[in-house]
């Protein structure tokens, strides 16, 4: 098996080692880091004269040595094979990754495929020694590659005279003025009144979540405009615990300390490498843009509503007018009246067409009337249009969502009293058929068996069948009309809804940087063979490669498969044919919303802690 030696390209050494070696005429040495689960990783040059006084202590090795002259090096290794990579830039947030990055939380992912036991058993399963592959290997390499610069800077305070890239030797100006400004009191200052400002905005907010989610009475569950408050006092709440993960101070300046304390035996700790909180990076400054979008697309969208008003509210009357009175009202009528030639039950279909025309009356005179009112929606579009103003365009169409709602619960009653009916009365059908045929479904053991009946039990039961049978089109002519209009709302309300998860949770961050910089959203890596003529051992030349698209809108894919297997599938068909309910499940829907915060915001008392540690 080949020892991979991974360098960074030549370029940045060949400067220090061309001055070193003609000013000495020694031999140039390479010095790499490597532990006992990864691949050499050369960290520096220096010249050979600088090592006769000096012992090398592990972890830090010599790898490779040349003469004055020479192109190639010679390998103090065992089948050597090159692996040229280009340094990624912390301060750029650039990393390599084996795996592609995932724009959702973990608790979140492992929600969505498995449960918590089961992955925690997989992931025991895969650190096991026998199970453990030469992928993690590659792993561990990589982490001190992302840490490369932290890495040599260790090198370097161990052994002044060892060379490394320019871009790492030295502090910035930047730098050293941040740290000027940073020791003064008034900094201090306002450090503290921003810490407990934080504190109590996030108190408050996690009161607000908490309330809305009371156990009891969950209002989220009911609500698109609660819903969407809620989402907003959780990502206030998960603000500062994202902002101390991406500002961790002791990532780099630790890493030397550590790298002393290890053994050579032991294994690389690369716990709190800064691409492990990259994706809270990535949804930080995503969730940011977006309500700054958010706020955008209202003062827009608001201004457009604010010349319009007059026309929009005069719409809306006649169209809800209709569609909620109007039409109800005339295919209810029709429905009793044998619609497309269709021979109903009369005196059934002169009952239920009563029973929901007194329904479309009591509820049009009881709230419709005064709701879909020119004032009250006058009222209406001016109280949506403050609101896209102040908070943005996602809570006036939550608002509009739930005021649909309220509308639209007429169709609501009318569906689920067609339904009942519809559903009863196959049961008892079946039940009678059953009866019919001489079984009778037990109970206990949740099957048919045979059962013996008498015959005026025979003959009851099929004179109730028989007029089952021919009640049945009566009952279904009413139970498919309010399907339709059913399923119309529902698919209004998904709509919509969409819509308000398009706007909190658009990748529109990532997509940015996909196009600036495709290595600062690493989706996996390639290792690719380097055709060079004066190289005598193999030279491969590690890429990362950007994600993928399809990854970046994952969760949207998962909302649409979600709505289509619940309401635009066959299953769907199947429950409208056995007259079972269709429930619009918001939590389902809203996962979208959630797939970037945790399940719980952080307490008062652990956010406390966390920011004066970070401080």
């Amino acid at each position: 098996m080949p020892n991979y030696i991974f360098w960074p390209y030549e370029s940045l050494f060949e400067n220090f080692a061309t001055q070193e070696s003609s000013a000495t005429q020694e031999p140039q040495v390479a010095l790499a880091i490597s532990f006992q689960e990864t691949h050499f990783v050369v960290l520096g040059v220096c010249s050979s004269k600088h090592l006769r006084e000096v012992n090398i202590r592990p972890p830090y090795s010599i790898v490779a040595t040349r003469d004055v002259g020479d192109d190639a090096w010679d390998y103090k290794v065992h089948k050597p094979c090159n692996v040229h990579f280009r340094i990624p830039k912390l301060k750029f947030m650039q990393f390599y990754s084996s795996d592609p990055i995932s724009l959702i939380i973990p608790e979140k992912e492992v929600g969505l495929h498995s449960s918590v036991s089961e992955t925690l058993n997989f992931t025991k399963l895969e650190e096991h020694s026998r199970y453990r592959s030469d992928n993690r290997k590659l792993k561990e390499t990589l982490n001190i590659i992302n840490l490369f610069p932290a890495y040599s800077r260790a090198l370097g305070e161990l052994y002044p005279f060892v060379q490394t890239s320019p871009e790492i030797s030295g502090k910035t100006m930047f730098n050293s003025i941040t740290a000027r400004i940073s020791s003064t009191y008034v900094y201090k200052l306002t450090v503290k009144i921003s810490l407990y400002t934080t504190l109590v905005v996030c108190s408050i907010a996690s009161f607000i979540s908490s309330l809305l989610n009371y156990s009891h009475f969950q209002l989220v569950n009911y609500s698109a405009f609660v819903q969407q408050i809620d989402l907003r006092c959780q990502q206030i709440c998960y603000f500062p615990v994202q902002y101390e993960r991406i500002n961790k101070k002791d990532t780099i300046r630790k890493v030397g300390r550590r790298v002393k304390q290890e053994n050579p035996n032991g294994e690389s700790s690369h716990s709190s490498m800064p691409c492990i909180y990259y994706p809270d990076y990535i949804l930080f400054y995503n969730t940011v843009w977006l309500i700054i979008n958010d706020i955008s697309f209202g003062l827009i969208l608001g201004a457009v509503l604010t010349e319009n008003r007059e026309f929009l509210v005069s719409t809306c009357h006649k169209v809800l007018k209709f569609f909620l009175y109007d039409s109800l009202k005339m295919i209810t009528t029709l429905l009793a009246s044998n619609p497309f030639g269709i021979k109903l039950n009369a005196e059934l279909a002169n009952f239920l067409s009563e029973l929901f025309l007194w329904v479309i009356e009591f509820s049009y005179t009881a709230f419709i009337k005064f709701l879909i009112d020119p004032e009250t929606l006058s009222n209406l579009f001016t109280l949506t249009i403050y609101m896209m103003f102040l908070v943005g365009c996602s809570f006036a169409v939550s608002l509009v969502i739930d005021f649909f709602a309220v509308l639209s619960f007429p169709i609501y009653i009318f569906y689920r009293i067609s339904s009942k009916l519809y559903h009863c009365q196959l049961n008892i059908m079946g039940s009678l058929f059953n009866l019919f045929c001489g079984k009778k479904k037990n109970v206990l053991r949740n099957r048919v068996d045979h059962n013996y009946f008498q015959l005026d039990q025979l003959l009851l039961g099929t004179l109730l069948f028989i007029i089952l049978v021919f009640l049945t089109p009566t009952v279904m002519a009413f139970y498919m009309s309010y399907t339709i209009l059913r399923m119309l709302t529902i698919t209004i309300e998904i709509s919509l809804e969409a819509v308000i998860a398009l706007i909190n949770h658009f990748p529109l961050f990532a997509l940015l940087l996909r196009l600036k910089d495709p290595k600062r959203l690493p989706g996996g890596i390639s290792i690719e063979l380097k055709t060079t003529s004066s190289c005598k051992h193999t030279t491969l030349e590690l890429k990362n490669n950007p994600i993928k698209f399809k990854s970046m809108f994952k969760p949207y894919s998962l909302l649409l498969a979600q709505i289509k297997a619940n309401y635009f599938s066959f299953a769907t068909v199947r429950q409208i044919i056995r007259g079972e309910s269709i429930m619009v499940n918001r939590n389902k829907l809203y996962y979208v919303l959630y797939s970037a915060l945790p399940s719980k915001p952080l307490g008062a008392n652990d956010l406390y802690k966390r920011l004066t540690a970070q401080a």
